[in-house]
């Protein structure tokens, strides 16, 4: 038994199974801690207060305790790390699952509740962010546009293009580094397609839909008259032809807003000559194809596509 009274498991760093006894603690008090649900193991013989279980950084840096010191934070848990979700809005409460990347040359190991993948990994592509080596944000945008889904590699493109972690450029040329394999080609897709400017995750997924309709690709966050204070600024449309779409997402367009959004869009229309149409997640996210129906009626194009394929 630990001589002394076992500190509050929300106050302990992440820890692996070796640590106990320097933590004043033993293997009772963490099967009592474990079963309350004050503690999680995040990877077979690492743990992690289940208060600290959303910080990404915690979460990988009890994983490298006890993970082979080449195994390097990739995909989603190195996006996390370098501040862009990948698991989207409102899914965020999901624990941070564990994924590691070792270069090729090595011997993958097997680790209960890590997903740890091969592949060739340059020096240049790794980083270190707390004492954890993670992908850098070049390779880990170019990791994550080829093993996302399409909406949210896009979103993830989006959002590292925005905090200024990423080149669309750059990436352009480096994922020719990965040609011919599997994915590649949906990465190139997206990253020709990535924009800064998108400001939420619900306008990334709506510009794909338009995007793989074969519709011209839109500007987002247009300013109608022009930019300055008063304006109206529209999530993405074609100025050209003065149409334009919106995401109108749950948080800030609830039904207690729609009223007020319903008054601006007819404004647009009466006095600036902007046609605009709304779409909503459900939309977005559906399999319906009236999404595509609607914006070809608006354009006056047909859509490229019969179904969608995500």
């Amino acid at each position: 038994m630990p001589s002394r009274l076992p500190p509050r498991a929300d106050l302990l760093p992440a820890f692996a199974y070796p640590q106990l006894r320097s933590l004043g603690l033993d293997h009772r008090w963490l099967a009592a801690a474990l079963q309350a649900g004050e503690v999680v193991e995040v990877v077979r013989g690492a743990y992690v207060p289940s208060a600290l279980l959303g910080e990404p950084l915690v979460v990988a840096q009890a994983a490298a305790l006890v993970l082979p010191p080449h195994v390097v934070a990739c995909r989603g848990l190195a996006a996390l790390i370098h501040g862009v979700d990948p698991r989207g809005p409102a899914l965020d409460t999901r624990p941070v699952a564990v994924q590691g990347l070792v270069p090729a040359s090595n011997r993958t190991p097997k680790w209960a509740g890590a997903s740890i993948h091969e592949a060739p990994l340059a020096a240049h592509d790794v980083v270190e962010v707390g004492g954890v080596l993670v992908t850098s944000p070049d390779r880990t945008a170019l990791d994550c546009a080829r093993f996302l889904r399409p909406p949210m590699a896009l979103a993830v493109l989006d959002r590292v293009g925005r905090l200024g972690l990423v080149d669309r450029e750059v990436l352009l040329v480096r994922i020719e580094e990965f040609r011919g394999d599997r994915w590649a080609g949906q990465a190139r897709y997206l990253i020709v397609h990535m924009e800064p400017g998108a400001e939420s995750y619900g306008e990334s997924w709506f510009r794909l839909r338009l995007l793989d309709a074969g519709f011209p690709r839109p500007q987002v966050q247009m300013w109608v008259p022009d930019e300055r204070p008063g304006a109206m600024c529209l999530d993405l449309g074609w100025e050209e032809v003065r149409k334009a779409g919106e995401y109108d997402g749950a948080e800030f367009h609830g039904p207690e807003r729609r009223a007020a959004d319903d008054a601006r869009r007819q404004h647009l229309e009466r006095d600036h000559g902007w046609r605009v149409l709304p779409v909503r997640k459900d939309a977005v996210l559906g399999r319906s194809m009236r999404l595509e129906e609607e914006f070809g009626e608006l354009l006056g194009v047909a859509p490229k596509i019969r179904r969608r394929t995500w």
